[in-house]
């Protein structure tokens, strides 16, 4: 495969060539600090000679803790241009959690940023760990440990070394639980980046981006998950990105709708809450009526695509987990294409998405220029072998030989079907397949997104294990709180009668439990990209299982 240019070969060249052009942008209230090229590559070169004046050597790994911000984006750029190896951790691990992976990371040194909670973070950070903290953000936890960031820098100048990363050198390692809990750290060389771009720029461009010119990213999702440096870090850098950051969660909405960026992903949740946001204004049936009219359905369409903040956007993706067909299909008729992609930590976050000339609801997508995909016959496990895939897991070698088979090809744990174009279906995790007491194996995914079609619902888990027939338990949407409960309970009611006449005898949906408590990142019932954790789920509701069976009602409201 052609040699491409590494992460740090493009800050260079973004530094020379577009020195004034400014590269990031951070809200505060109704202001926004602009950074550009030139300003973050020399406060980064600082941040590289305070590293080094720290005793810090070439192939450390430094951690990063923090939500996204602009100096999230420069301390990481100074890592890469130092020969360091970054390892960011997820900005909601606290106490033990945080010490467990800082531990198994074997970081020497630590930037702390904006942060929720810091009390109940500290006691996780060795006390001999040495740190640097960002600046203080308003609204959020103040970091009273570490030296501050302005203090670091202030003495250095810009390091002058120039150094240049091989692609065969260690860029990152990646801490994922999943939804299995137990932390792993992928190992991801400069090649990874690097190579998946190529193939973006190949004759698919599944991307829809210039290489050249001007592409504008919001930066929301955590700045540790693979997506997000994919996308932005990554993306940013070799698409000549803008690259804006959100305030808040909740100054969200707002940040979206003033970037109108170019390029956007969300997971599922987030269409599923924009969604019900618009219906909220607009009901189905005023909603279907408007889109019939010919001249006041484009009027409608840009209306709400500039609301959204999605007006110029020209890359929508959709990722993380599983998106409902029927929600796919509801964007669609307001003119929002929404590519899905499937992938992991282990591939870039990416092996397969939607051609933006081809989309197929039908599947989930088609695989990449220059990938390999095959399906294993016994087991329907999709495995996947391609130049960006990760080189094993942090201090496991056992787990790293274990995770690909005799031909390389990486095994990912999900399960799903190839077809003559090679566009995948992608149908679940191996490990979410539970069996009946009836004997009967049920893959929950297919039957979940069934129920994507009632607006009532926002997450449903299917579960049942050991049940004659599996029940699924609900997570009520906004528009639910409008509602009574009888009226809650004839709609999922009717709902279930409709799902049920799709499916096979033993997966019928024997009943429907809507949760009184909120599953949550904090209590762990679901990943910090909003996946609910099915394992997580079953312990801690397995218990009631038998009391809500065998009652009468085909909803339950709790």
């Amino acid at each position: 495969m052609e040699k491409h240019p590494t992460l740090v070969d493009k800050i260079y060249e973004l530094q020379t060539n577009l020195p004034n052009e400014v590269f990031l942008r951070q809200p505060f209230g109704d202001t926004w600090k602009e950074v550009t090229f030139d300003e973050a590559v020399n406060e980064a070169l600082r941040l590289v000679s305070g590293l080094k004046a720290s005793g810090m050597q070439k192939g450390d790994k430094i951690g990063i803790y923090s939500k996204n911000c602009y100096q999230w984006m420069i301390t990481e750029m100074a890592i890469m241009m130092g020969g360091f190896i970054t390892v960011p951790f997820y900005a909601n691990l606290v106490g033990d959690a945080l010490k467990e992976v800082i531990a198994l990371s074997e970081i020497k040194f630590l930037f702390v940023g904006k942060l929720e909670e810091w009390k109940q973070a500290k006691p996780g950070i060795p006390k001999d760990l040495p740190m640097v903290r960002f600046s203080h953000y308003e609204g959020n936890a103040k970091v009273d440990a570490g030296i501050l960031w302005d203090d670091f820098i202030v003495d250095h100048k810009p390091d002058a070394e120039n150094y240049r990363p091989n692609l065969d050198d260690i860029w990152a390692i990646f801490y994922t639980s999943g939804t299995t809990g137990v932390p792993k750290g992928a190992i991801v060389s400069y090649k990874a980046p690097a190579n998946l771009m190529l193939t973006q720029q190949g004759k698919h461009d599944s991307f829809n981006l210039s290489a050249k010119g001007k592409n504008i990213f919001l930066s929301y999702l955590p700045m540790n998950h693979i997506a997000e440096q994919a996308l932005i870090v990554t993306g940013g850098l070799y698409f000549e990105g803008r690259i804006s950051f959100v305030e808040s969660i909740e100054t969200f909405s707002k940040n979206l709708a003033e970037v109108q960026p170019s390029v956007f992903l969300a997971v599922p949740r987030i269409w599923t809450k924009f969604q019900q946001g618009i219906l909220s204004k607009m009901p189905q049936k005023k909603l279907d009526l408007l889109l019939k009219i010919p001249i006041i359905s484009g009027i409608v369409k840009k209306k709400i695509q500039k609301a959204l903040g999605l007006a110029n956007t020209k890359l929508i993706i959709s990722g993380a987990s599983a998106m409902p067909k029927a929600t796919l299909a509801w964007f669609q008729k307001i003119g929002i294409n929404i590519q899905e992609t499937f992938g992991m930590t282990e591939s870039m976050g990416i092996v397969i998405i939607q051609p933006k000339d081809d989309i197929r609801l039908a599947r989930s997508g088609r695989r990449l220029e220059e990938g390999q995909i095959k399906i294993d016959p016994e087991t329907d496990e999709i495995l996947v072998k391609n130049s960006w895939l990760f080189d094993g897991y942090y201090n496991e070698p056992e787990l790293t030989k274990a995770s690909f088979d005799n031909e390389g090809f990486y095994k990912t744990g999900d399960t799903g079907d190839l077809d003559a174009d090679d566009f995948l279906q992608v149908k679940g995790r191996v490990k979410d397949t539970f069996k009946t007491n009836k004997g009967e194996f049920i893959v929950p995914t297919p039957i979940e997104d069934k129920f994507a079609a009632n607006p009532l619902i926002e997450q449903i888990c299917l579960v049942g294990m050991g049940l004659p027939q599996p029940i699924g338990l609900v997570q009520l949407s906004e528009a639910s709180k409008k509602l009574g409960k009888e009226e809650i309970k004839t709609s999922l009611a009717k709902t279930v009668k409709t799902v049920n006449e799709k499916l096979h005898r033993h997966e019928m949906i024997h009943q429907i439990i809507c949760m009184s408590d909120e599953w949550t990142v904090e209590n762990g019932l679901l990943t910090p990209t909003m996946k609910i954790k099915r394992s997580a789920v079953h312990e801690a509701y397995k218990h009631l299982y038998q009391e809500w069976y065998h009652s009468e009602e085909t909803v339950i409201m709790q």
